[in-house]
This record gives structure tokens, sequence and C-alpha cells, in this order.
């Protein structure tokens, strides 16, 4: 599903509803991610590098990565950047920081268990990607991005997240991020269920969406 800088205001509460639910267990998902210390994304290893080799502190490498996929999705889409998608990240980052305050303290020492930890994140993250993208509210930069390069080559929802995140890969290696098993594993992985999860989420929002519009008429 796609943002474009036309509002739709069709079934609007319900829509933020879904948004921020979605970027909420996505941003679950990320902190567990974090607590497992068993790998990072692709995109993070890209932010890590930049920090490593500029002395700028990782935030801040953040939202310079983030502002330049919102750039790069609005050329490749020939349309004016949609800004608003840094909205969309700062409500993440607040989320990310919400979960770290219960889970920021949990250390985990066994190689299995942060594999584990690891694994149960991917579908959270996905689950959280796929409900927010069907509220049609602005995107993160990052999947901004990534429907640019659906649109632009008319793949599939998997296939453009994998050819993103290979992109991340490629940046993060050659900026000397960290890059490990669990990033590939974060490739391979979170397209695919995005790609099957989209199906069932976009039911659930049309039959809401269905109870939405009878109890208001």
């Amino acid at each position: 599903m796609e943002s474009t800088l036309k509002f739709d205001k069709t079934n609007l509460k319900l829509r933020i509803v879904f948004f921020l639910v979605g970027l909420l267990i996505m941003a679950l998902g990320i902190s567990i991610i974090a607590i497992s210390n068993f790998g990072n994304g692709p995109w993070d290893a890209v932010n890590i590098g930049l920090s490593e080799k500029t002395g700028l502190s990782i935030g801040l490498c953040m939202n310079i990565v983030a502002f330049i996929q919102i750039i790069i999705g609005g050329i490749i889409r020939k349309e004016f950047p949609n800004i608003a998608t840094m909205i969309t990240s700062i409500f993440l980052g607040l989320f990310i920081d919400f979960w770290m305050l219960f889970l920021g303290d949990i250390i985990i020492t066994e190689t299995l268990m942060k594999f584990a930890v690891f694994i149960l994140a991917l579908p959270i993250i996905s689950i959280g990607i796929s409900i927010y993208l069907v509220s049609k509210l602005p995107n993160t930069p990052l999947d901004y991005f990534m429907l640019a390069i659906k649109s632009k080559l008319n793949l599939s929802l998997m296939m453009s997240k994998i050819t993103s995140e290979s992109i991340g890969l490629v940046l993060g290696f050659i900026l000397g991020g960290t890059i490990g098993i669990g990033t590939i594993i974060i490739i391979l992985a979170i397209g695919p269920m995005i790609q099957y999860l989209q199906k069932p989420c976009n039911y659930v929002f049309c039959k809401l969406s269905q109870k939405t519009e009878v109890t208001t008429a």
C-alpha cells in the first residue's frame, strides 16, 4: 500500500488507529532485536558506519540517512519528496524509546537465547509494518524509499523490501558498519513476511471500514 501526497480523509479515524498501532508493534519488534544483540538491520549498519566515519551521533546519522531516503524516493517517483514521512520516523523513535523503558535493562548472554529472541522479533516487526502500511498515512522514510522502488521497477512488496534492504547491506558494508548473520536473516525474512501479511491486514481493515460506515450511516 503506497502513500501519496493526496490526503485521503476516508475512514480517517480507523486509519489513524491502524497507523499508530502498526508503528507501536513495529517499534516493539525493533526494541526486541536491540536487546537480542544478535544482529543489526542493514540500514542500522549504515547509520552506525556513517557515525563511525564522521564522528556524528547515531541519531543524527539516522536523520541524515532518512532525509536522503526521502529525497531519492521522491526522485524515483517523480514527485515532490514527501517530507511528512519524517513525522512517522519521529513517532517510531518515540515508540521505540517507550518500549526500551521496559526492555532496555534486559541482558541476554546465551547465544541460543539471543537467536530465539531475535527470531521472535521478525514476525512482530512484519506485523507492525503490514498494519501501518494499510493506513495509507505517511510511511517511514525507509518504507517510502522501498515503495518508490516497488513502483519504479513494478516489483512485489516482498522483492522491493529485499531490494531496499540489500542496498542498505551494500552501503553498510562500504561504510564499515556491523554486519552479521542477523543482518542477512532480516533481509531474507522481513520481505516475505510482509508480503504474506498484507492480504489479511487489508481484509481486517476493509471489514472494520464497512462496520464504521454502517455505524455512521
